[in-house]
């Protein structure tokens, strides 16, 4: 009896462990950031993103998408600023080099309206960050611990026994 209830066992056990292992769980591949001299690049395997493209890609965590349409809007905000106080800082610069009575007002305004958009640009950096931080974490749920316990069944000198590995 003590056999047969071991084979049954045995045979559980392996019809168990073969029908987990064959489990696929599919993974969303993460999203990358690599940030330029002319701004923000996303790819997501291997493919690169617009930023409309990534807030469609990031619809599926909420809170992320929500952060990544914050960081568009700021990413906005600060580039109209740089390019107007570009603007208005080297108009004057050009009238100089013209030999023209440049308006160094219209550059001191410029220069301020430059350094008011510092501000968005570091917010828009953040919150994209953590908005992509935020989807990658969500879609792998691979990246974090996950108890995996294993059993094996072991054979020596001494008997048959289970052997559990954490």
């Amino acid at each position: 009896m003590k056999k047969h209830i071991i084979t049954l066992f045995l045979i559980c056990f392996a019809f168990g462990s073969s029908f987990a292992q064959n489990q696929n769980t599919t993974v969303e591949p993460e999203i990358e950031m690599k940030v330029s001299l002319l701004g923000y690049r996303f790819f997501k395997d291997g493919e690169r993103l617009t930023w409309k493209e990534l807030v469609k890609t990031t619809e599926a965590v909420e809170e992320a998408n929500q952060l990544i349409k914050k960081a568009r809007t700021q990413n906005v905000i600060a580039n109209i600023s740089a390019g107007v106080g570009g603007f208005m800082i080297g108009f004057p610069i050009g009238q100089k080099s013209n030999d023209y009575e440049p308006m160094w007002e219209l550059a001191y305004i410029g220069g301020a309206i430059l350094i008011a958009g510092f501000p968005f640009a570091i917010k828009a950096f953040n919150n994209v960050n953590k908005g992509i931080d935020n989807y990658n974490i969500a879609a792998s749920p691979s990246t974090g611990y996950r108890f995996q316990p294993e059993m094996f069944v072991i054979n020596n000198q001494n008997g048959i026994g289970l052997s559990l590995r954490f």
